[in-house]
């Protein structure tokens, strides 16, 4: 079977041209094109007590709020696992996410929708409502996401007369039934209605129109019918700002044209073509980040902030099983760096939301702070406060002297060390409780976490160096803990450490309130975390991840994770609003573990049937012409055809293709040929004096994503074989081969009859193949990461449990299709395998993913 292949070169190129044309199209302006803006529809009346914005920032139940967004595809991720990829999202200080609600997920077969188990969005937003974070909503009809066929059902493609994306009523009548199943959930889910939706995307990266801009009546009719349906939170039209680098190298984002926040609904994090992480991708991710909250970007959507995978057949044509994106998020949960780079900027940006969404470019105000012109300095300036921003974007990091502010009492110089490419925030006059004001802090601060009438501040910094707080108040100041660290003057009080390497603890109070200044390492920063129960805040330090935290009895109950790959554990402390202290393992992870399972004999089921002339094809769709993949309704990437030859003279022929796709292997007579797919025709031997029949078994990779396409769809992407074939002898012997039949579908992977044992060597044609292996007893000290590595395989798909785990060969380096857990069962698990080419499977393994893998273990007070 000869494949046209899609190659990692051409995945790069696609990248480029991609990043290039979006990034143009999203960060052009109003007076650029006259059909782009970055504008958002206001919301309705009864909506906006709920969700409104201003130019400077987004405001949710009366509250500036600056949105940290994380994508996420409830698609690509079992309905078992929603839960936990979600709390992994919030606990790495995301407020919301974003998702698609791909067509054909929902609709694969026209008139069936399916809005139940693993589609169930209603179910899901509910649990982001539950998990108290907000949803961005992106309702299509055209998605992209490279996801197949970007989301549009394929039964679109034998609608006659229909034209995508444009103002056709074929295509606006099944648009129009979709968004009738649609849209009404989503609108029972928005904010003022007791949900979490508080904005929904139209359409995405068209090219006719951006933010809210009205070209044609193709997106009046969506407005009209999103609105008849109860949409009433904020929406645009196909996107905001996205790139990967979304704040370019702008440095004030503010537009007084712009009636609405700045807003990137994709900053790209990293790519499709990534699996893990990659070196140096936190830290110019980090950067990027930073680059948007110093010019005065308000929320920002990591699109992926988990990547997924992709099941059954949903995969585009340049993707396969995994969707991993090189996420901060992994495809299996687990966390990368950039998890890490990510948090640390959304928990600044959410402590500092009061002033961040609600800011305006400060000019040359804070250009006293550094005298070193090698660092770049701008500020954001707010009733709230000023957040002026130190940027070294060089590649080495440099000693910068910042200078105080002019009649600050006591105040000295900071000397400080910016890495290379680091951003470094520095507050003043910012009110972190009641009657007490943070007047400068030259140092990072992790977040500001309110804990009833504490505030607790965390700053960090690298190993022996010095960080420095000042602080004002009406009241008296009173050192309550660390009184050697503190300069009290009554009213003025001023505080120094240097970061060591267990957590350092600073008390004092004014009034009622009360501070607890935490400073730690910056690795340890990384592992600090916010944790709630009821309406209490607590703060926890030292564990890789936490999954629960919990009261009983009254006392502090941690379930905790950490990686194989950590090397680095810490100890655990919690901070409580009156109190602190340590927390001991109650559980230890067991320290074995088993690497690798082996399936047990093998059986292979022959899928050639298809090919074997006594077949009865009567129920097959019939044709002149063969007709291309899923005109008979299969949704799958396999597809058999089939024709009666006869000829006068035995011999050698040549059969020609006007279109054949991808990947096809023939046989005749029932026997697979050896012969290659050569510019859309085959080389055959036929015999004169009988019918002979030919069989043709094709397949493809998946269905292009459609990126910017309009038009019909009928002619687009066509896979199999479509159009006249014809047979030829030589020049002057041409005939047209006529009366096709198809039949799409790899045929029934779990029908019991006709299992064998399985023979040596590969099989002729595509072919089932049966095993089981054993799950050990499940140590619940481990969560074992699992894969089924078919690297040895040809092309096909993948099912455990009955589940499918997607297609491959994977496009992207990684060794194997990803087993979710919640698929697994202790004991015995099925495994099957078609492959495409009766590759044979002896070399099948089930592997543990060791990257990904993790500890478990309980962590309690002593």
């Amino acid at each position: 079977m000869k494949t046209s292949g899609w190659g990692y070169r051409n995945s790069v190129i696609l990248f480029l041209l991609i990043t290039l044309t979006v990034e143009a199209i999203g960060q052009s302006t109003s007076s650029e094109n006259p059909n782009r803006n970055d504008h958002i529809f206001p919301p309705s009346k009864e909506a906006s007590a709920f969700i409104n914005f201003d130019r400077r920032g987004f405001i949710i139940n009366g509250r500036k709020t600056f949105l940290v967004s994380a994508g996420i595809e409830y698609a690509r991720v079992p309905r078992a696992l929603w839960k936990d990829r979600l709390e992994r999202l919030k606990r790495g200080g995301y407020n919301a996410v974003e998702i698609y609600t791909f067509w054909n997920f929902h609709e694969a077969e026209e008139g069936k929708f399916n809005f139940s188990g693993d589609h169930d969005l209603d179910a899901f937003l509910n649990l982001v409502k539950s998990l108290d974070m907000f949803a961005i909503v992106r309702v299509g009809p055209y998605y992209c996401g490279e996801w197949n066929f970007g989301g549009f059902p394929i039964w679109l493609k034998f609608k006659p007369g229909l034209v995508a994306r444009k103002d056709n009523v074929p295509f606006l009548e099944a648009t129009d039934r979709f968004f009738e199943k649609l849209i009404p959930i989503v609108s029972k889910n928005q904010i003022h209605k007791g949900g979490p939706v508080i904005m929904v995307q139209l359409e995405n990266e068209h090219p006719e129109s951006w933010g809210t801009k009205v070209p044609n009546p193709y997106f009046s009719h969506l407005i009209k019918k999103a609105n008849e349906l109860g949409l009433e939170v904020p929406y645009f039209f196909s996107g905001l700002h996205p790139g990967n680098d979304p704040a370019g190298n702008l440095k004030n984002l503010d537009d007084p044209k712009r009636p609405n926040p700045w807003f990137s609904t994709e900053f790209w994090g990293v790519w499709f073509f990534n699996y893990g992480p990659q070196p140096q991708d936190s830290t110019i991710y980090d950067r990027r980040t930073w680059k948007i909250i110093a010019g005065g970007g308000n929320g920002y959507n990591v699109y992926m902030a988990h990547g997924g995978s992709n099941f059954g057949y949903n995969n585009d044509r340049d993707m396969a099983a995994s969707y991993d994106y090189g996420a901060g998020v992994g495809q299996a949960g687990d966390l990368r760096p950039i998890f890490f780079a990510y948090k640390r900027a959304a928990w600044f940006a959410r402590s500092f939301q009061e002033v961040l969404a609600n800011s305006t470019d400060g000019g040359k105000i804070s250009h006293w702070m550094i005298r070193d012109t090698a660092i770049k300095v701008n500020a954001r300036v707010s009733p709230a406060g000023t957040i002026t921003f130190l940027d070294n974007p060089g590649k080495i990091a440099k000693k910068a002297v910042i200078q105080p502010p002019k009649g600050l009492s006591g105040a000295l110089s900071a000397n400080v060390k910016i890495a290379a490419g680091e951003i470094m925030p520095v507050i003043q006059n910012f009110k972190i409780a009641p009657a007490i004001s943070l007047d400068w802090a030259p140092t990072r601060i992790y977040t500001i976490l309110p804990q009833g009438k504490t505030s607790t501040v965390v700053v960090y910094g690298d190993l022996n160096s010095l960080v420095q707080l000042y602080f004002s108040s009406d009241s008296s100041f009173r050192v309550l803990k660390g009184n050697a660290n503190f300069v009290n003057k009554s009213t003025k009080l001023v505080f120094s450490s240097v970061v060591k390497g267990p957590p350092a603890e600073y008390i004092f109070s004014a009034g009622v309130n009360q501070v607890r200044i935490l400073v730690v390492q910056s690795a340890l920063a990384a592992k600090t975390w916010i944790e709630q129960i009821g309406q209490d805040n607590y703060l926890i330090t030292g564990p890789s991840y936490i999954k629960e935290t919990s009261l009983k009895n009254g006392k502090i109950m941690v379930s905790a994770e950490r990686q194989w790959n950590d090397k680095n554990p810490m100890p655990t402390r919690v901070y409580t609003e009156k109190t602190s202290f340590p927390l001991a393992a109650s559980t230890v992870p067991s320290s074995a573990a088993t690497l690798q399972l082996h399936p047990d004999k093998w059986q292979i089921k022959p899928a050639v049937e298809a090919a074997l002339p006594e077949l009865d094809d009567s129920a097959w769709t019939h044709s002149t012409n063969p007709l291309q993949m899923g005109a008979d309704g299969d949704l799958t990437a396999n597809a058999w055809y089939r024709s009666k030859v006869q000829v006068d003279t035995s011999g050698t022929y040549i059969m020609r293709f006007k279109n054949v796709k991808e990947r096809a292997t023939i046989f005749v007579n029932g026997v697979k040929q050896d012969a290659e797919l050569t510019d859309k025709s085959f080389t055959i031997n036929l015999n004169a004096g009988k019918v002979n029949t030919v069989s043709i078994f094709t397949a493809h990779n998946g269905r292009n994503k459609q990126l910017f396409f309009l038009g019909g769809l009928d002619t687009i992407d066509m896979k199999g074989i479509a159009g006249p074939v014809t047979l030829e002898r030589d020049s002057s012997n041409v005939k047209i081969i006529s009366n096709w039949k198809l039949k799409g579908g790899p045929g029934d992977p779990f029908a019991p009859d006709a299992w064998t044992s399985l023979p040596p060597g590969d099989f002729a044609g595509p072919a089932f193949f049966k095993s089981t292996f054993t799950l050990p007893r499940q140590d619940k000290s481990k969560t074992i990461i699992w894969r089924v590595n078919v690297t040895t395989m040809g092309h096909g798909s993948v099912w455990v449990n009955g589940h499918n785990l997607g297609r491959y060969p994977e496009k992207i380096k990684v060794s194997g299709l990803y087993i979710p857990e919640s698929w697994l069962k202790e004991g015995e698990n099925t495994l099957v395998i078609y492959d495409e080419d009766g590759t044979n499977p002896g070399k099948v393994a089930i592997e543990a993913e060791k990257e990904a893998s993790r500890d478990n273990f309980l962590l309690a007070e002593y």
